[in-house]
């Protein structure tokens, strides 16, 4: 972490990208550093490809959001991010930066970068963060810890994920002693649902099937369904687990058509399948139980590809 640390300390001018579709992991992180960063005094912007979602305009820092006008920064910091293409436009921000560092916990990340830290053990990049913030020896104030705590409980869903680790919960034990409203966080998080979202849901529920004994289940959203829905980004958050949390399902699939002829797709899985070497095979990633790709061509076509990739491994 040291290399880290001196191009932080070398650096005046620091911005911070993240992917495109940000979550909880990735914007409560973004903040999160955005707060530590400035009270070393460095002059920090962070850059989003979206606006942040409703369900998450609780967090703090979002005075650090800026408009990018073609500067070019000492430091570049991309958080949460596994590939350049999930950058969208703020690609170029990281691209122009004089100095580069990445930060994630994803298995399948290829940035390049002068300080690269990629940590698969941990459950979230909030809790890598978490110890940034330590080792610049930045207090963790109430508004760090309410982003790092979101960042953690959304990666982990809630403690439920077989991603969390001890060091999960000790890292929020001191988080929950900032005095955050965690309660709070936790409903806007999980149990606030929007009508929209409650719109894609029936559908989901309406399109749902299982496949092999039972062991996957297969969903989907079209086009025309988001567009009647008038979805944000945040609407879709956690449609992939419907399938699986059914009784006896491995793998869970969940397709959503951002236009005519392309799925953006979620994989989950729950005790044994590598879901990120399937999405790596439609040039996707993420992590052993978790992972995204997208797929071009008809509905049926798409599930029978990644269906037979499934079925490969199970």
């Amino acid at each position: 972490m040291k290399d880290l640390i001196d191009l932080i300390h070398n650096a005046n001018s620091i911005a911070i990208v993240t992917h495109t579709s940000a979550d909880g992991d990735a914007l409560g992180s973004s903040f999160g550093l955005a707060f530590a960063l400035d009270a070393l005094d460095k002059k920090v912007s962070v850059f989003l490809e979206e606006p942040v979602p409703k369900m998450l305009s609780f967090l703090p820092g979002q005075h650090f959001i800026s408009e990018y006008r073609g500067e070019r920064y000492d430091l570049c910091m991309c958080l949460d991010t596994s590939d350049m293409k999930r950058l969208g436009k703020c690609a170029d921000i990281y691209s122009s930066a004089n100095k580069k560092i990445t930060i994630d916990h994803h298995t399948t990340n290829n940035m390049q970068a002068d300080g690269l830290w990629i940590d698969e053990r941990a459950s979230a990049t909030g809790e890598m963060i978490y110890k940034l913030v330590k080792a610049l020896n930045v207090d963790i104030t109430r508004e760090i810890a309410i982003n790092l705590y979101t960042a953690i409980i959304t990666d982990t869903g809630g403690f439920r994920y077989s991603n969390t680790t001890p060091e999960s919960h000790i890292i929020t034990a001191d988080l929950l002693s900032k005095d955050i409203p965690f309660a709070d966080i936790v409903k806007k998080v999980f149990d606030t649902v929007s009508y929209s979202k409650m719109f894609l849901l029936k559908k989901t529920l309406q399109n749902l099937a299982l496949y092999f004994d039972g062991k996957v289940a297969v969903s989907y959203l079209l086009y025309e369904d988001i567009k009647t829905a008038d979805a944000q980004t945040d609407d879709f958050e956690g449609l992939v687990n419907v399938g699986r949390n059914l009784e006896g399902v491995e793998v869970s699939l969940f397709l959503r058509e951002e236009q005519s002829g392309v799925f953006k797709g979620s994989l989950r899985a729950n005790e044994y399948v590598d879901v990120a070497q399937i999405a790596s095979i439609f040039s996707g990633g993420g992590h052993k139980r978790a992972a995204g790709f997208s797929v071009e061509g008809g509905l049926d076509e798409s599930v029978g590809k990644i269906l037979a990739e499934i079925e490969k491994v199970l």
